[in-house]
């Protein structure tokens, strides 16, 4: 089977086209700058530069796939102007789905963001549960605007269209430098990172990359048309974390707390330095208030209804941290 993809240069991206090409499928991935496709290159994969508003290019690059997983966003932690996330999330999803339409593509998976449904302030978050607060930023809000262009192609346009929402991803990185949660994993095996935002009770849900991949697969053969799927792993409290992240990497350091009031303060700081030299901060205060929440989520829908299997958490962990070592 043909089968294209946006965004295959990316984590996610990029081990999803490995398992594609492993059943055996001819890849077709859309990409804005060559040279970062060069692994994919390598794998058989026929790369085309295109932009996502650019839909005449995207057509050209459709013609005679069946399947599309668009995976392509904005999802840095700022930009100096919020349009962007809304031109590039949802905009370029619009186009990205008109140009999937005229070249024939008879099914689509799309990726969205977990963040959509926000923290569990009321309870376990779940696809049917309502978001409790508003967005924390720009790039929320973009995803939820592109999820309901999906829903508007679905319903007005027919077309066939799956949802689906990662939480907190991690794992092994098949090229290039980690980033969020991996990073973060190799910088502690490493004595880099001894930080605890917030809280050791803070809960968020981590789930592995495979698992992830696994569940775009099931969504793409399974998903019912104008779903979200919320593919969603364990809930973890950063004690817990960082307990199973020591056991099983050998590795024991110690590890400081850092209050929001000090989050707020270094962000400030952090992104005003950043901003001076002309380059995107790692860190902003909106990103910090996000932090200090609860996130847990429900993975029951996506284990009953696509039958997604979950990787143990201390084997996610472990294969994370054997994979870092490896690459050093």
């Amino acid at each position: 089977m043909k089968i294209a993809i946006t965004g295959g240069t990316g984590f996610i991206g990029a081990h999803l086209i490995h398992a594609l090409i492993e059943a055996g499928n001819s890849v077709v991935a859309v990409v804005r700058n060559p040279r970062k496709a060069k692994p994919l290159e390598a794998w058989g994969v026929e790369c085309v530069e295109a932009d996502l508003q650019d839909e005449k290019a995207l057509i050209s690059a459709f013609e005679g796939c069946d399947q599309l997983y668009h995976m392509a966003a904005c999802a840095t932690v700022w930009e100096k102007q919020s349009e962007t996330y809304f031109n590039v999330n949802a905009h370029g999803t619009d186009t990205v789905l008109k140009a999937a339409k005229s070249a024939g593509i008879k099914r689509t998976v799309v990726t969205s963001s977990g963040g959509v449904f926000g923290p569990s302030v009321s309870g376990e978050v779940s696809e049917q549960k309502p978001r409790d607060l508003n967005y924390f930023n720009a790039y929320e809000a973009s995803k939820a605007a592109s999820d309901l262009v999906v829903l508007r192609h679905v319903l007005e346009e027919g077309m066939h269209v799956v949802l689906v929402s990662p939480t907190r991803v991690f794992g092994p990185y098949l090229w290039g430098e980690p980033a969020s949660v991996s990073l973060m994993i190799k910088r502690y095996i490493h004595g880099n990172w001894r930080l605890i935002p917030g809280g050791r009770h803070w809960k968020g849900n981590y789930v592995y990359v495979d698992d992830v991949v696994q569940g775009h697969l099931l969504a793409m053969e399974k998903g019912r048309s104008g779903s979200n799927y919320l593919l969603a792993g364990h809930n973890v409290s950063y004690g817990e974390f960082f307990e199973e992240l020591s056991d099983v990497s050998g590795q024991s350091h110690r590890m400081i707390v850092a209050p929001i009031w000090l989050q707020m303060a270094f962000a400030r700081i952090h992104a005003f330095w950043a901003r001076m030299r002309g380059r995107r901060p790692d860190l902003t205060t909106e990103w910090v208030r996000r932090g200090n929440y609860h996130w847990e989520v429900s993975s029951q829908r996506v284990e009953n209804e696509l039958g997604v299997q979950l990787t143990a958490f201390r084997d996610a962990l472990l294969r994370t941290v054997e994979s870092h070592r490896q690459n050093d």
